[in-house]
């Protein structure tokens, strides 16, 4: 039979249906069997009863010895009385003396089932086919008052007529059937609709092609793909995911995620269903950059699924340019500053000031130095010097002072935790700073220049990095929290598209499984710090 052009709704329905004909139908022939076979044990039980009851009459023993009787119709009267169609006795031999049939009164009895009653002296059920047609009977031997065996009473049941009284529980039987099978044609329609509308409305081949296709498009994707179901478990995964992360397929495929990558963090989506876009990862000593979405049906939460690639060359020449812009701001703000002061050197040389001129060199000259000796003294990680050194000019540009507290020191990090990452930590801890600062100026909350400072403070002594960044702007809002404050887009400034910069710190301190801790100063601004373990945890 050729399904393809019926519907997936007709299929269900032809074979839930002829699946429910196939059962009730053999329901229905063991049940008319056991009907049947139940109908013949009880009638023959019943006949032998008769028999019995009839062989241990005197009427009947004297029968059986004289060879004759003289009261046919006293019997044929009892056989109509008890529904029976015939009783039948015969003497020793086996030939007839009582027998609904004058006729055959005198002649051997039929059917070849005397002997166990002439021979034996048992009482049974047999099924045999007389003269009278196929019956069950039940069979007796009579003894006379020595206990010798003189005749044999059989009182029988034609099945036939066993038949025309089983018929009406046939029939009711398959009405039955046809009730419960259009009910199950019903239930087949509705169950088939609810399916289909649980698969999208496509069909099996439809669904078979798609699954596919999706399956030949993930292989051939460069990107790495996994996908989590509500329970946490690796439901997929492509070839450029398991070669990125250097995994099986078939090892891991169906285990919980925490076992397979306990970093992933993917399971978080679960329970707070969100969409993240290019969030780095470090997962199975890779550094990956990865979009991140649950998967919401219905809405409901029924899993999860991620994509992420390597942090190939293009991402890198990415991050060279961000630098090299942020190089190149430094360097317009130092060209701007060093312009100003070449102006002011210029003016005091043709004012013959040249005493002046010698010490505003010495000054300028004392400063860098002062600065890039304490840097070089305190920070020995080259990126966060450089950071540190960008982000002073910055401030200075903006009027403000970026000041490392007495007492801070950074050796080489540690190998877990890359440099890079250092640098987005910090350099957003001080620009959200900037900000701060800038924005209580705007608002003239702040005008006192002691309240325009920014104190940064490395430190790594014990067992951790700590990074922490103080500042006098308008603090932290009211009424956030701050755990709600390291979210994507939740920010303290009214702009568009703010909000970043905690939420990346937040990604890379839980990464490193460190902690953010940001508080209100007593008199104004914040203080946020990030604490690094050094070793895994």
């Amino acid at each position: 039979m050729n399904w393809s052009g019926i519907s997936f709704r007709k299929r269900m329905l032809v074979i839930m249906t002829l699946t429910g004909l196939i059962e009730l139908l053999v329901l229905v022939a063991a049940g008319f069997l056991y009907i049947k076979h139940t109908q013949q044990q009880e009638v023959g039980l019943k006949a032998l009863g008769v028999a019995s009851f009839l062989a241990q009459s005197p009427d009947v023993i004297q029968i059986a010895k004289q060879g004759r009787s003289d009261e046919q119709l006293k019997y044929r009267n009892l056989s109509q009385l008890i529904g029976a169609a015939f009783i039948v006795i015969g003497d020793k031999n086996g030939i007839r003396i009582v027998h609904p049939i004058d006729a055959r009164i005198g002649k051997p009895m039929k059917g070849g089932d005397n002997n166990k009653a002439l021979i034996d002296g048992e009482s049974y059920v047999s099924f045999a086919e007389g003269s009278l047609g196929y019956s069950v009977r039940g069979k007796t031997a009579i003894f006379d008052e020595r206990g010798n065996i003189v005749g044999v009473v059989s009182v029988g049941y034609l099945i036939d007529r066993l038949q025309d009284r089983i018929e009406p529980y046939l029939a009711y039987l398959l009405a039955m059937t046809v009730i419960v099978l259009a009910a199950n044609a019903l239930i087949s329609s509705y169950a088939s609709r609810r399916f289909q509308k649980a698969i999208l409305g496509f069909e099996p081949e439809e669904i078979a092609r798609l699954y596919v296709e999706l399956d030949v498009t993930l292989e051939t994707l460069k990107e790495g793909i996994i996908s989590i179901d509500s329970h946490g478990r690796l439901r997929s995964i492509n070839k450029s995911a398991c070669r990125i992360l250097g995994i099986s397929k078939e090892q891991y495929l169906n285990r919980p995620l925490s076992e397979v990558l306990p970093d992933s963090q993917l399971q978080e989506l679960l329970a707070n269903p969100r969409v993240d876009q290019d969030i780095n990862l470090y997962l199975n000593g890779q550094r990956l950059i990865a979009n991140r979405s649950a998967i919401v049906v219905d809405g409901e939460v029924v899993g999860a699924v991620s994509s992420f690639r390597l942090r190939d060359e293009i991402t890198e020449l990415t991050e060279q340019l961000a630098k090299t812009k942020e190089y190149a701001e430094m360097l317009r703000s130092q060209t701007h500053e060093h312009r100003n002061k070449l102006s002011t050197i210029s003016g005091m040389v043709q004012l013959g000031e040249l005493e002046a001129v010698q010490t505003f060199i010495g000054q300028e000259s004392a400063h860098y130095q002062s600065l890039m000796e304490s840097l070089r003294e305190t920070i020995n990680e080259p990126l966060i010097a450089g950071l540190l050194l960008g982000k002073t000019e910055r401030a200075r540009e903006l009027g403000l002072s970026l000041q490392l507290e007495p007492g801070s020191r950074l050796l080489s990090l540690p190998a877990r935790i890359n440099a890079e990452d250092g640098v987005t930590i910090l350099g957003n801890m001080i620009d959200n700073a900037f900000d701060s600062i800038r924005s209580a100026m705007v608002n003239q909350v702040s005008v006192d220049p002691q309240r325009r400072k920014i104190d940064v403070s490395l430190t790594d002594y014990g067992n951790e990095i700590i990074f922490e960044v103080v500042d006098q702007g308008i603090g932290l809002p009211e009424g956030v929290s701050s755990e709600l404050l390291v979210e994507m887009g939740v920010s303290s400034k009214a702009s568009e598209g703010r909000g970043v910069g905690l939420y990346l710190i937040k990604q890379l301190v839980t990464r490193y499984n460190g902690q953010i801790e940001l508080v209100n100063n007593d008199g104004s601004g914040a203080r946020v710090t990030v604490y690094l373990p050094k070793d895994k945890l």
